[in-house]
């Protein structure tokens, strides 16, 4: 009987899992040629390590109605092929207690807008690990977040104010004008009261010379205050004629206004043409240093022929700097039966030109 209840419960466990979406995914990646800006020559490199956090190495996925979950495998490579740090996994576990709210556990990605290009330009990023609460009722989307991974929230020590790690309210509200929206992520960091010096007390063995040695004293510390770090924005959203298109205004205040960032995105397509534009000048800063006014810029156009897909990208980071530096890519994508391909010819341009063919190679199912 035991036998019989033994293979029910796992026949009912089985029916779940297969019952959920799964997805996975892999990627690897590598250059086949690389003329770098010291003018040294080389051919042919593999990489299994990805340190890029939207494109890991590794993804797998499972969901259903009420809850899922997803896991990312990120590696760094340090000297190339000489040593390859352990994998960085993330890991994301979400559930649905109501229809109308979803409350996230580990990593997660949420942004006001987000360009499309890269994915990851924008200063409204709100990602991070913790805990996140997100309702959306007829339109409206409230999301909260905390950041709480391998640190608490809030932490008070006696005698001392209380310390938050950061957290977010974002809201949006979509219906035919568009979508409008705004966040605010704020940084609370307790003042500390001055600690004077402790004399060393005790004595220790120095296993280097063999001696008897006392504890060292330790040192006074000043008092610092507490400091808050707010950044905020708002942003629209809406489609004009088939162009996909977003403005944020961006801005951080700690004493003060510290700079202020509009970011202006569009993208689409016209019969096998197709294109996309990101541009952020940096309009107002406090800070002496950045004495350039900054413009970043990223751009790629794209043309869809039959078999593949042939773009070319262009970035810069401040387009306004004094010295010249921007990445130009002309490459292709396309795949061959369930493998995806990308691969390109690129120029880091700067003092000195680098000039190489990277690849990447990517597999879902």
């Amino acid at each position: 009987m035991k036998k019989i209840v033994g293979i029910m419960a796992a026949a009912a466990i089985a029916t779940s899992v297969f019952a959920a979406d799964i997805a996975a995914a892999t990627k690897i990646s590598g250059k086949l040629f690389d003329y770098d800006a010291d003018k040294t020559l080389s051919l042919f490199t593999e990489r299994n390590d990805s340190h890029d956090y939207a494109q890991p190495n590794f993804t797998m996925s499972i969901s259903d109605d009420k809850a899922g979950a997803t896991v990312k495998i990120t590696t760094n490579n340090y000297g190339g092929n000489t040593y390859s740090a352990p994998a960085v996994t993330t890991q994301t576990i979400w559930f649905k207690p109501v229809d109308a709210l979803k409350i996230t556990v580990g990593d997660y990605d949420i942004a006001l807008n987000k360009e499309q290009i890269d994915w990851t330009e924008s200063k409204t990023a709100l990602g991070g690990k913790g805990f996140l609460a997100s309702v959306n009722v007829e339109g409206l989307g409230i999301d909260f977040g905390i950041e709480a991974n391998e640190q608490y929230w809030i932490k008070k020590a006696d005698g001392v104010d209380a310390s938050l790690t950061p957290f977010f309210v974002k809201a949006s509200y979509g219906a035919d004008f568009g979508t409008i929206g705004g966040f605010a992520k704020i940084t609370l960091t307790a003042a500390q009261p001055a600690k004077a010096a402790v004399p060393g007390k005790g004595f220790y063995l120095d296993e280097e010379d063999g001696q008897i040695k006392k504890n060292k004293d330790t040192p006074a510390t000043p008092a610092v205050d507490a400091k808050k770090d707010i950044l905020f924005g708002a942003g629209y959203r809406n489609n004009f004629s088939g162009v996909d298109a977003f403005l944020n205004v961006v801005a951080d205040l700690t004493e003060k206004l510290d700079w202020v960032r509009p970011e202006l995105y569009a993208g689409g397509s016209a019969d096998a043409f197709g294109y996309q534009l990101f541009v952020a000048p940096l309009i107002y800063t406090n800070s002496d240093l950045n004495k350039d006014a900054e413009c970043e810029v990223v751009a790629k156009v794209t043309y869809a022929m039959d078999g593949f897909t042939p773009y070319a990208y262009f970035k810069d980071a401040n387009l306004l700097a004094k010295d010249f530096a921007a990445t130009v890519k002309l490459g292709a994508t396309g795949s061959v039966g369930a493998m995806g391909w990308n691969a390109w010819v690129q120029l880091d341009i700067a003092d000195k030109t680098a000039f190489s063919v990277p690849f990447e190679l990517t597999m879902s199912f």
